[in-house]
């Protein structure tokens, strides 16, 4: 959701009783130290390409002469470059742009490891143009830099004030030493703030009785890298701050759900006119439903029109989130579709919610702490049916969210009658996943070693259902020939790297088949690299038809927890007949078992065996991920399961004669 006009109004009359008189903010003299030096490191430090060496962040809230609250933003980092590459990619510091900054002081130093020291202000920024965007951008170049130098960059932003909820990452990929994070307010204005992830909570500063300061000192925070398998932005420690009560009003709980329901519902259910709804009327008959009988039918012919018809943008510009302008220039934004599925889902009486929630590889939401950051998608919950529609995301349908936006709790916002008049209602609840067995990729292969056993002939299918088809499925069918067959050859050539494909057909593929049909491609080919012939014998790369695996051989320890892009299932299945006169001299390397269980059910496994039917072999394999999340107590067990996936991609076969 576009943090834009949905809630905002409701906080301004909320500042009204404040005292009309300006205070001074607490950093508009600050300044860095006149002659500074270059910091000492240990050795450990000195091997690292980069460190923070000072990181000092304020947030100051202050009323201007008028009484109109004001936000001022103090940012003063020093950042040692003990490489080239690092030196290169910090030579330039850029600016951003937009009409509610407004810099009160914006300056940059230098200091090189001989103590020489380069200054640069605003007289020192530089424009340039982005070749493809022409956009203009302005940045401070700062030439001279050395191994072991040291940038010095300091400013205060005054702008718009945000208090619904703002997000401080503290901890970064690099070590940071000497953190500080400070929130300044009137006395009359209360903050809540809460640190996400073992970082030391935020305490206010009793001594000060002419302002409440709220402080956050850290003395080193080591750095956290990313790893495979992890929501590393979510897992970095961080905290959020809110605004949560007015003393000279007696208001509280000023950034709340209850308070925002309402308003979000009436934005979203009620933004149809007349006008507009004479058109959604003539739309819902273009749609056609005649032959949907139930209500997941309806609401699967009403998505797939709009996704097929109506292209969505990212622009807050009012033309494109009104209904009227949608239906008449087929573009909308994020708010434009949500009322625009709302008024069809009124006119049709299909009960609904709204549901706002977060990217949860990002920022996952948290039902214990009401701020709007975590309001940052929107979804659609049909409780008759229990399954989500994402009205903006063209590669997602009806009981396919995106992924990030499941498996995390959401602001469920329901329509209820009060007095004549309907409003909406808001209720924290869990968005529950797509189960494991809706995402998969099975593979069937049949090798076919008649002809000749150096260069057998493959027929292999490869169903995909659920996440896994969504990135070709719905788009398959209107797809030119010539980015069908790109697409059909890497399909395959995922599968199988080196082959020379034979044949490649594709069936089931268009946005009608997503969610109901596997997208299923079906190729034939060879691969000279599939066997080898060894003295008399042949070896057989067995472990290649499943396709490439991921590894989780490491000697680090990990440090983040594992959590998946979603739950899956994977079956394989392949098939060969040997020639007369020939064996399989070690068929034991086949059968693996490996699997982690609670409460008495596997929650993941790699399973594989086989049986034996004259010269037939017959191999099965099965892999399954039924959870998201491991914490790291159980980590050892989740890279087992994986790693014997990459174990069974290695097996060779040798085939000799009997």
């Amino acid at each position: 959701m576009k943090k834009n006009t949905l809630y905002f109004f409701l906080l301004v009359s909320l500042f009204w009783s404040a005292t009309s008189w300006a205070q001074e903010g607490e950093y508009n003299k600050y300044n860095w130290v006149e002659s500074p030096t270059i910091h000492t490191l240990n050795a450990e430090e000195k091997a690292m390409d980069k460190i923070v060496l000072k990181e000092k962040m304020a947030y100051e809230y202050l009323y201007d002469p008028s009484g109109n609250l004001s936000e001022q933003i103090l940012s003063h980092t020093i950042t040692r470059v003990n490489s080239d590459k690092v030196i290169q990619e910090n030579n330039r510091i850029y600016i951003p742009s937009g009409t509610n900054l407004n810099y009160l002081i914006h300056k940059v130093r230098v200091i090189n490891p001989d103590g020489k020291v380069k200054e640069l202000s605003n007289k020192d920024i530089k424009e340039a143009v982005d070749e493809k965007s022409k956009a203009t951008y302005r940045f401070f170049a700062l030439e001279g830099l050395e191994l072991g130098s040291e940038i010095e960059h300091l400013y205060l932003l005054q702008l718009t004030p945000n208090y619904g909820g703002k997000r401080e990452l503290i901890q970064e990929d690099i070590l940071k030493k000497n953190i500080e994070f400070e929130l300044i307010s009137p006395t009359n204005l209360v903050f809540k703030i809460k640190s996400y992830n073992n970082l030391a909570e935020v305490t206010l500063d009793t001594s000060r009785k002419d302002k409440n300061v709220y402080r956050l000192n850290v003395a080193k925070i080591d750095a956290l890298k990313d790893e495979a398998v992890s929501t590393y932005s979510a897992q970095l420690q961080q905290l959020i701050f809110k605004l949560d009560a007015n003393k000279a009003s007696g208001t509280k709980d000023i950034i709340s759900y209850g308070s925002v329901s309402n308003n979000i519902y009436n934005n979203i259910c009620n933004a149809a006119d007349k006008a507009d709804l004479k058109k959604v009327k003539k739309l819902i008959q273009q749609i056609n439903l005649k032959n949907a009988t139930d209500e997941k039918s309806k609401i699967t012919a009403i998505e797939q029109y709009l996704k097929t018809n109506i292209m969505v943008i990212e622009n807050n510009n009012p033309i494109f989130s009104t209904i009227g302008n949608i239906l008449d220039n087929k573009v909308g934004n994020d708010d434009g579709m949500m009322k625009l599925y709302s008024a069809i889902f009124n006119e049709l009486a299909i009960n609904y919610q709204i549901v706002l929630t977060s990217n949860r590889e990002k920022l996952k939401f948290d039902p214990e702490f009401e701020a709007y950051n975590f309001l940052e998608a929107y979804l659609i919950y049909f409780p008759e049916i229990d399954s989500y529609l994402s009205p903006s995301e063209l590669s997602s349908c009806l009981g396919y969210i995106p992924f990030n936006l499941s498996a995390n709790h959401g602001l469920f916002i329901k329509k209820v009658a009060l007095n004549n008049f309907n409003t909406g209602i808001g209720k924290i609840n869990f968005i529950k996943p797509v189960p494991y067995d809706k995402n998969f990729s099975n593979h069937f292969v049949k090798v076919d070693f008649s002809e000749d056993i150096s260069n057998p002939l493959i027929e292999c299918q490869n169903e995909m259902g659920g996440y896994y088809a969504q990135y070709y499925q719905p788009y398959y069918n209107i797809m030119p020939e010539d980015d069908k067959k790109k697409l059909n050859e890497s399909l395959v050539y995922g599968f199988i790297e080196n082959a020379e494909i034979k044949d490649v057909k594709i069936e089931n593929g268009g946005r009608e088949y997503f969610g109901e049909k596997p997208f299923v491609v079906k190729a034939s080919l060879t691969s000279e690299n599939l066997v080898e012939k060894a003295g008399n014998k042949y070896l057989f790369k067995v472990g290649d038809l499943i396709g490439p695996q991921m590894e989780m051989y490491q000697d680090k320890e990990r440090k983040l927890e594992i959590e998946n892009d979603f739950m899956r299932l994977y079956k394989r299945s392949i098939t060969f007949e040997l020639p007369a006169g020939y064996k399989i001299s070690n068929p034991e390397t086949l059968k693996m078992d490996v699997f982690f269980t609670e409460e008495g059910e596997k929650t993941i496994a790699f399973t594989s065996d086989y049986k034996v039917e004259g010269n037939n072999y017959i191999i099965d394999v099965e892999e399954y991920y039924k959870k998201l999340t491991f914490p790291l107590s159980q980590y050892e067990n989740y890279r087992k399961v994986i790693n014997a996936a990459a174990d069974f991609n290695k097996i060779t076969l040798v085939i000799e004669k009997l």
